[in-house]
């Protein structure tokens, strides 16, 4: 479990830093990776293209993983992160979470992506 942990803090740590070196060692040549919004990258190659896009007018402020939780070849990891556009300007949150398949050499076969807004509503509280 502890080795998964480490592969999922490696990876919120290539976002921080831009940088897309370890992403053969966290990922199966054939995973596949779904965002919440919707879009879906198959393969280890468009992951890598998707990230160093993203990177061009995007930088990740923040991603703090709060929870971990393990079962069999599966991990669900919640996360919030913060994200600013490169000019300064738009600045996004989102509280997600992460449902992760793994293969035996420990890598991710498998990465379902859930968001949802971090600022919390009570519309029955006046």
């Amino acid at each position: 479990m502890r080795q998964r942990e480490e592969t999922i803090k490696i990876w919120t740590d290539m976002w921080l830093g831009n940088d897309t070196m370890p992403m053969d060692a966290i990922f199966t040549e054939d995973v596949v990776y779904t965002e919440c919004w919707g879009n879906k990258y198959n393969g280890r190659e468009e992951i890598r293209r998707w990230f160093v896009d993203w990177h061009k007018n995007n930088s990740m402020a923040l991603w703090k993983v709060s929870e971990f939780i393990h079962q069999n070849d599966k991990t669900v990891v919640k996360w919030h992160m913060e994200a600013e556009s490169a000019d300064g300007v738009t600045t996004r949150a989102l509280d997600g979470l992460y449902l992760i398949e793994w293969d035996s050499a420990g890598r991710i076969r498998s990465l379902e992506e859930y968001g949802a807004a971090p600022r919390k509503k009570q519309p029955y509280r006046g």
